[in-house]
């Protein structure tokens, strides 16, 4: 647009358009224009009206009235910074390119409403407004204000708190499918922005090849503060994954209890019920009441997911019986567990196939089979969305729930 004075005269051409964002609603604060190669900015008080089909913008002041170009930092350049950028749709959870930014006016003001990502926006560019309606549209192309996250923006003026603050209130797996949209040097920064116990939940839901190149960018120490906090057997197909020198360094980090389960993990050969099992569950001794076992549950806060099943094992770590937490609950709680208990529990080896562990499991309705030794000592158990994500196809898996969240 050509810019025109209060008087009538051509004072320079529109650069960009300024708004506020200190809201959910962005509004045009004023514009930048360029003159004799020098850029200025005039208020949106200044202006006086928006003619669209003469491309020309009439100022109520004067040239000698403007001020130099100047951009606050709770402000954006709509051109420089949104226009053939990419946005994060947050309703989407997906990565769109801008080809237009909608404005309109409200209230007296000029607002952002959204942005235009389809092909008759870019087509309206290029002067082939003809052509723009006859091409299709999608649910997706346009982005209303509130639902844009400026992520790409953020990240290029190092602004990582204010890029994550929502992206933090997503589900993991939803964080996991914004991140795999993005480059590597995003990628680390969404993951290092996150709280230790996000970033691992963010990170179990990744694709095996983004999930491995993450923990590589990391810095070592951030990488086995990470790793601690994902569930034993996902821990130890992600170390497997890793270049051995890396796996070696991140387990010589960990506390010993935790490097050696890891290392008795991943010992089982692939495709087994030791290979698909974690040491995450919980045994009580035999000798408890169903009110001490609750109050050892109270007490100690077990961190593991898998809790439907409880295990009640001898001394010697031999397991003897399986109750359900429903069933302490509703227990009286001077009751002995060995009264409550299953004590014909349904087991498995280590070295039994995957897919044999699928059809016990399904046979006998668990949602978790105990895996033990010779001796019959519990070494592990098998859940089943870790034995159904062994044995169906790719395609099931991204809609296979994690059972024990």
């Amino acid at each position: 647009m050509t810019v025109v004075d209060v008087a009538g005269a051509h004072i320079g051409e529109l650069l960009d358009v300024v708004a506020l964002c200190a809201s959910e609603t962005a509004v045009v604060t004023g514009f930048l224009l360029e003159r004799d190669d020098d850029q200025y900015r005039v208020s949106w008080a200044h202006v006086a009206e928006v003619d669209v089909d003469a491309e020309k913008l009439h100022l109520s002041c004067l040239a000698a009235d403007l001020e130099p170009a100047s951009i606050r930092g709770d402000e954006l350049a709509l051109v420089e910074s949104v226009l053939d950028n990419q946005v994060l749709d947050m309703r989407r959870r997906v990565f769109v390119r801008v080809q237009d930014v909608l404005l309109e006016t409200r209230d007296g003001d000029l607002v952002v409403s959204g942005v235009d990502a389809s092909s008759g926006a870019l087509a309206r560019r290029f002067g082939l407004g003809f052509l723009s309606r006859r091409l299709p549209r999608r649910s997706g192309d346009f982005v209303p204000w509130a639902d844009v996250n400026l992520i790409a923006l953020r990240l290029s003026q190092l602004n990582f708190v204010e890029a994550f603050a929502e992206l933090a209130e997503l589900h993991p797996a939803d964080i996991a499918d914004v991140i795999s949209q993005v480059g590597p040097r995003e990628r680390a920064a969404v993951l290092a922005a996150l709280n230790t116990g996000l970033a691992a939940d963010t990170l179990q839901e990744m694709e095996e090849e983004l999930r491995t190149a993450a923990l590589q960018d990391m810095p070592l120490e951030r990488a086995v503060a990470v790793l601690e906090q994902i569930e034993a057997d996902e821990a130890a197909d992600i170390l497997s994954d890793l270049p051995d020198e890396l796996a070696q360094q991140i387990l010589a980090r960990l506390p010993d209890e935790r490097e050696e389960d890891l290392r008795e993990l991943a010992s089982h050969p692939e495709h087994t019920a030791g290979s698909l099992m974690t040491t995450d569950f919980v045994a009580l001794p035999l000798g408890f009441t169903a009110g001490a076992a609750l109050e050892w549950i109270r007490t100690e806060r077990p961190e593991q997911y898998a809790m439907t099943y409880l295990y009640f094992t001898r001394e010697d770590g031999r397991l003897v019986g399986v109750a359900s937490l429903r069933d302490l609950v509703l227990a009286e709680p001077g009751q002995p567990v060995a009264e409550l208990m299953e004590d014909d529990v349904v087991d498995i080896a280590a070295d039994v196939d995957e897919e044999e562990v699928g059809r016990i499991m399904t046979k006998y309705d668990l949602l978790a089979i105990p895996v033990v030794d010779e001796k019959r000592r519990l070494v592990g158990i098998v859940t089943l969305d870790d034995a159904l994500d062994a044995v169906l196809p790719d395609d099931w898996k991204q809609r296979l729930p994690r059972l024990f969240r």
